[in-house]
């Protein structure tokens, strides 16, 4: 597996493969977010899941989501190095592009488009898969960051490296 994509499993059983940097967010699921996803999807959709075998919401660029049987331990096995942004949020680290300071006008401006902002953010953290909001300062993203994509070996995924001919 190539750090260049993301391995889960979908609560049905599926495996599935996606570009790494199409991933926007990974969030680990607590007892009661799974509850409560078990109650909408069976709500919305009528599908019926088995609670107990999700750990986390993978969030892509385009918004959509998919609940996996992972966990972020798993992730980090295959080779992705994930930063925390605040409130048990994670992004590849490989995805993140940048941040800047989420300021006051920004916040405003959120406000008047309806968003209701349930947490204090101090930046704006730009990746390959869209713009997300952390409650860590840009410098912070960055230093994280760092720090993760220093502790992922570069042939983490347990492949042997090819020999090159003599």
């Amino acid at each position: 597996m190539s750090a260049n994509a993301l391995k889960f499993t979908t609560h049905e059983g599926v495996s599935k493969i996606v570009p790494l940097d199409t991933v926007r967010l990974i969030k680990p699921m607590s007892d009661d977010d799974k509850e409560r996803t078990k109650d909408a999807l069976k709500e919305k959709r009528g599908i019926d899941i088995d609670a107990a075998r999700v750990n986390i919401r993978i969030e892509f660029g385009d918004k959509s989501s998919k609940l996996a049987r992972e966990n972020l331990e798993a992730l980090r096995e295959q080779g992705i190095a994930l930063v925390n942004l605040g409130s048990e949020r994670y992004v590849p680290a490989a995805n993140i592009k940048g941040a800047e300071a989420f300021s006051k006008e920004d916040a405003e401006r959120l406000k008047e488009e309806e968003y209701t902002l349930k947490q204090t953010f101090r930046s704006k953290v730009e990746t390959r898969a869209g713009t997300v909001l952390s409650s860590a300062t840009p410098v912070q993203i960055m230093d994280r960051r760092a720090k993760a994509m220093e502790a992922v070996p570069a042939n983490s995924n347990n492949e042997k490296p090819i020999a090159k001919p003599a």
